[in-house]
């Protein structure tokens, strides 16, 4: 019985000592210095990729980019001879920093109860902790646009930055968008459907009914609206910023 007692108090020392060990990565301070990553091949994007070419940047931002780059003497220089440095990329209609394991509840944070919830802001629900951020930036991930879910309107998005202490280091900007979710119209027929097509027809309707006195659209009725646009519903749906 000793034995076992001792065995386990050894394992939950080993369990804490790891757990403390396996920690996110540290968001970096604010650059104080420039740093020059030079030697490398660099993928612009926006133009020619670069051989054997010098990126600059400072206080977070890129300021130069070529072959005749001129360094500042107090400079940072890394050589990537041999490389290839490309742009971050950007993860979009996701909901990074809202959920941290689908299958447990406490951690999903993207969809708040109700239909109607224009006031929800992505941005206050980022979980700067979260240990999907460093994985999600490990891999060339450097920003991300974490949009709300559920409901017919789903509150506004935000596009974070994944490096930062608190949710307002990390936000870039917010809002981006108003999200709403028009419902599906289409009837389901199978034998695993339950509901008949009219039962589902009056559920729609009532679903459209909310939805078309919320949003200016026309009468679902299959018919085309052909007064200002050729489609079935109009292009622009103006829809009136709420006040926080």
């Amino acid at each position: 019985m000793k034995h076992i007692t001792y065995l386990t108090f050894v394992l939950t020392i080993l369990l804490l000592v790891g757990t403390g060990r396996a920690s996110d990565q540290i968001p970096a301070p604010p650059q104080q210095t420039p740093i020059a990553l030079t030697g490398g091949t660099i993928h612009t994007l926006a133009g020619e990729t670069v051989e054997n070419g010098t990126i600059l940047f400072d206080k977070g931002k890129i300021v130069a980019i070529g072959t005749t780059v001129d360094v500042p003497d107090n400079c940072r220089v890394v050589d990537v001879t041999g490389l290839h440095v490309y742009p971050a990329l950007i993860a979009a209609n996701t909901v990074i920093g809202l959920v941290e394991i689908p299958a447990v509840r406490a951690t999903r944070d993207f969809a708040e109860v109700g239909e109607i919830k224009p006031n929800v802001r992505a941005e206050e629900a980022i979980n700067p902790d979260s240990e999907v951020i460093p994985v999600t930036r490990a891999n060339g991930i450097g920003l991300a646009l974490s949009v709300p879910q559920g409901g017919l309107i789903s509150g506004t998005s935000a596009l974070i930055m994944l490096d930062g202490w608190t949710w307002e280091q990390m936000t870039l900007k917010a809002p981006v968008g108003l999200h709403v979710r028009w419902p599906n119209m289409a009837i389901r027929r199978g034998p695993r459907v339950r509901k008949s097509p009219a039962e589902q027809q009056r559920k729609l309707t009532k679903k459209s009914g909310k939805s078309g006195r919320l949003l200016p659209m026309p009468a679902l009725t299959g018919k085309p609206n052909r007064r200002k646009n050729s489609g079935a519903y109009p292009t622009t749906i103006p829809i009136p910023a709420g006040k926080r």
